[in-house]
């Protein structure tokens, strides 16, 4: 019982403190902003020093990961390839680990791949309704650059906003099993810093972020946990690329 309470003390403490992250970043949010990344880095860095078990693979599959971002934003590629090691450092041994593809075979991959269509389709569209409710004027175009700017917002934010925020939790509550309220703080982990960076304060409501939580935030989690790092990012990548051809920003 201790044990648990410890837990979730942690996990509690670690919302709050991304919480105020973006209270501090939220002042403005073009010069403050970059501390996101920088915490991040930082615990990366502790994390790959804590364990120590960092191979050449796991260094190929981040550059990779690094690389597909980069064309559209060289910083947040460099961050992807350093948060990613400081995530796969902690989850990779871990009763918890998120893997990057569920399985090595062919069918493995087309259920990756088919899942990542069939959920971002349908948020991509559902994403589009609520732009039209809310007023978005329909632009559409089809540009490279949006091809780009889709693929590092999947790649990017699901790895550092996400997969490394599950690792933070993974490493502070030091590997152990988790309870369902351990498991729903992890999601709040997982969902709410990245929701509320969309905001800055004058422009931030409750029933906002509870929404975009629960449509653009809760699935992508889910997918990370129940299924695999590429699904999120292959669903997370086709909502923007819906959104950007259809809206034009």
């Amino acid at each position: 019982m201790e044990n648990s309470i410890s837990k979730s003390l942690k996990l509690m403490v670690i919302l709050a403190l991304f919480i105020v992250l973006w209270l501090i970043t939220s002042v403005d949010t073009r010069k403050l902003g970059i501390l996101w990344y920088v915490v991040v880095v930082i615990l990366s860095g502790i994390f790959m020093v804590a364990k120590k078990n960092i191979t050449r693979r796991d260094i190929v599959v981040a550059i990779v990961l690094g690389l597909i971002s980069m064309p559209s934003n060289l910083f947040l590629g460099v961050v992807s390839i350093i948060v990613y090691l400081g995530g796969v450092s902690v989850l990779k041994e871990s009763a918890h680990q998120i893997p990057l593809i569920k399985g090595n075979n062919q069918r493995d991959i087309l259920k990756t791949i088919f899942l990542a269509l069939f959920v971002g389709v349908i948020l991509g569209v559902l994403n589009l309704y609520l732009g039209k409710v809310s007023g978005m004027l329909v632009n559409p175009s089809i540009k490279a650059k949006w091809f780009l700017d889709a693929i590092r917002a999947g790649a990017a934010e699901e790895i550092i906003f996400r997969y490394f925020f599950f690792a933070i939790c993974i490493f502070f509550t030091n590997d152990r099993e988790l309870s369902r309220s351990e498991n729903f703080l992890c999601y709040l982990i997982m969902i709410v810093p990245h929701i509320i960076t969309h905001f800055d304060r004058s422009s931030f409501t409750l029933i906002s972020m509870v929404l975009l939580s629960l449509l653009f935030g809760l699935p992508f989690a889910i997918m990370q946990r129940k299924h695999d790092l590429s699904s999120a990012i292959g669903a997370h990548a086709i909502v923007d690329l819906i959104r950007f051809c259809v809206f034009g920003l």
